[in-house]
């Protein structure tokens, strides 16, 4: 019903329309303070045992100091070069090749150093082809990029479960400049979401209606690993070579991901009132304040309260 009072319209609503009404509003703010800071998401996995294979099938100095080419450094191959330095045998064109570790053209006894302190500290090779795989994703409002997750579901590992994630500027619709980048390891036997937050040590700020990449590279991981497909279908590219080039740009399901960031508010340039609602003070971790609670576990006490007209205010981050 609209009646009028003083020329101006009011639509006056019954008690159960306002009992909705009010829910409806509560219901959304809440559901608006869940989600604030999710960016992106591609929701869970419908299926396990589908995805990317992302693997190095390649490194750069798999064969420097194997001689006896057995795909592994040991005594072995430091017993096959002393004998070539004492001259007890003669090594091969390729021996030759694969037993100068430090390439100055003499094998002698700094490549027998490098070798035994390659055996004893483990070889630090480098992955220079593999799966690489990136998904698409653009911003409505202004972030700083907070956080990411990706599922993965793996099984027996051989290597360190090691991956490189990065995070990429859109350049004519493929990764481009990268913004930052972290490392993940994932556990074996096992289908889980890894979480990396990047807010404590970068600043990395999403600007609005800005399209970005963020990619999944093989480190030091040569067995299985699925970074488990999404349901629906999403913008995705590939790359078998560390990304230095990419594939076209399609559409179907990816790796499951999520973005996180904090929003940015720009206020509207209006000055807040100076009329006193009430005085307060922050109660954060002070123990001589009586809403002090250490059995709790943490030092921390209720988020707001009145009593007495004071307000106490404790704030403690989105992790807190």
């Amino acid at each position: 019903m609209i009646t009028k009072f003083d020329k101006y319209p009011h639509n006056v609503l019954s008690l159960p329309m306002i009992r909705i009404l009010y829910t409806i509003i509560f219901c959304v703010l809440m559901y608006a303070q869940d989600d604030r800071s999710t960016v992106f998401s591609t929701g869970n996995p419908p299926l396990l045992g589908v995805g990317w294979d992302i693997t190095c099938t390649d490194f750069s100095n798999e064969e420097i100091g194997d001689i006896n080419e057995d795909q592994s450094l040991d005594v072995l191959d430091v017993v096959t070069i002393v004998s070539f330095i004492l001259g007890n045998a003669t090594p091969t064109a390729t021996e030759t090749l694969i037993s100068d570790i430090n390439e100055d053209t003499n094998i002698d006894v700094l490549d027998v150093i490098i070798l035994v302190n390659l055996i004893l500290n483990g070889a630090d090779s480098e992955c220079t082809s593999g799966l690489s795989a990136a998904v698409k994703f653009a911003t409505f409002s202004e972030y700083t990029f907070e956080a990411f997750s990706l599922i993965f579901e793996t099984e027996e590992l051989e290597g360190d479960g090691l991956f490189e994630v990065r995070l990429h500027l859109d350049s004519f619709d493929s990764p481009g400049e990268i913004l930052g980048s972290w490392e993940l390891t994932v556990d074996a036997n096992i289908a889980r979401e890894y979480y990396v937050f990047t807010g404590g040590t970068d600043c990395i700020l999403l600007e609005p209606f800005e399209s970005y990449w963020i990619s999944v590279h093989p480190k030091n991981n040569q067995d299985q690993a699925l970074w488990l497909f999404s349901e629906n279908d999403y913008t995705y590219t590939s790359s078998n070579d560390m990304g230095q080039n990419w594939s076209e740009s399609l559409m179907a399901p990816v790796g499951c991901t999520k973005i996180f960031g904090e929003q940015i508010y720009e206020s509207n340039g209006t000055e807040p009132s100076l009329d006193t609602v009430y005085d307060w003070s922050l109660e954060d971790i002070n123990p001589n304040s009586e809403y002090y609670y250490p059995d709790y576990g943490e030092k921390i006490g209720p988020g707001i309260f009145i009593d007495n007209q004071h307000v106490s205010v404790y704030y403690f981050g989105k992790a807190g």
